[in-house]
């Protein structure tokens, strides 16, 4: 692994920042300390599926119906395709994607559409994944599938050889030159962690305040599979 500096491995994301309305119900405003990072495969194998498409479907539309009619919202935090990474949350607002999981991780959905290169992907997810271990001082042991909260089986194409993948994205973290400005000892923020996001990670009065007694949020066994004919229906409306 040829080392990096922060600066540079974030300018490999080519990240977009395209935040969800504060006011959409699929924002929570709930505070989080996160301490995992929590890893999807998006289940939508349909052409045209990337990260702009989950992009406009989480921010304009946010949920899928259920059979009783019911709106279920969801939310994470980033998309990822072969292209690039695209923020729809700050890292420390507690997102509706995995359950028990929410309020305690990250989530990324990883995109597996069928004109995606898979493998530059992948190492793009790796990358992120990488930028937030550093930022956040999350460890490698607590980059999960989505499979560890709800036993789901997902992400789908990553969870054979899971361990594969997080230690990919180990060792890009451990080859981050610590070479680059900061800010009291903390890492020179960018759009993809801010200074603040990584001060109220970070806090220690905020880690124990952020974990109000809240349920988790419904995560239906088949909620990938609804999420993705939502965005498919949503791309056939544009």
């Amino acid at each position: 692994m040829v080392n990096v500096t922060r600066a540079e491995l974030g300018a490999m994301l080519n990240l977009r920042v395209d935040l969800i309305p504060a006011t959409h119900p699929n924002r929570s405003g709930r505070n989080i300390a996160p301490r995992y990072i929590t890893i999807h495969n998006t289940a939508n194998s349909n052409p045209g599926a990337n990260a702009a498409a989950h992009a406009r479907f989480v921010r304009n539309t946010g949920y899928y119906l259920l059979a009783s009619g019911k709106k279920n919202y969801v939310s994470w935090h980033y998309t990822v395709d072969d292209k690039e990474v695209i923020k729809h949350l700050p890292v420390n607002e507690r997102a509706i994607h995995a359950g028990r999981g929410n309020g305690v991780s990250i989530a990324i959905e990883i995109c597996m559409h069928a004109d995606n290169d898979q493998s530059a992907c992948d190492l793009r997810a790796q990358r992120l994944v990488a930028v937030l271990m550093h930022d956040l001082k999350i460890p490698a042991s607590h980059v999960v599938p989505h499979k560890h909260w709800t036993n789901k089986n997902c992400p789908t194409l990553l969870l054979d050889n899971f361990s594969a993948f997080v230690a990919g994205a180990e060792a890009i973290r451990a080859a981050i030159m610590e070479v680059d400005p900061t800010i009291e000892g903390l890492p020179m923020p960018s759009d993809i962690v801010t200074e603040s996001e990584i001060r109220a990670s970070l806090d220690p009065a905020q880690q124990k305040e952020a974990q109000p007694d809240i349920p988790p949020e419904d995560d239906p066994e088949r909620e990938h599979e609804w999420i993705a004919k939502a965005v498919e229906a949503f791309i056939s409306e544009e």
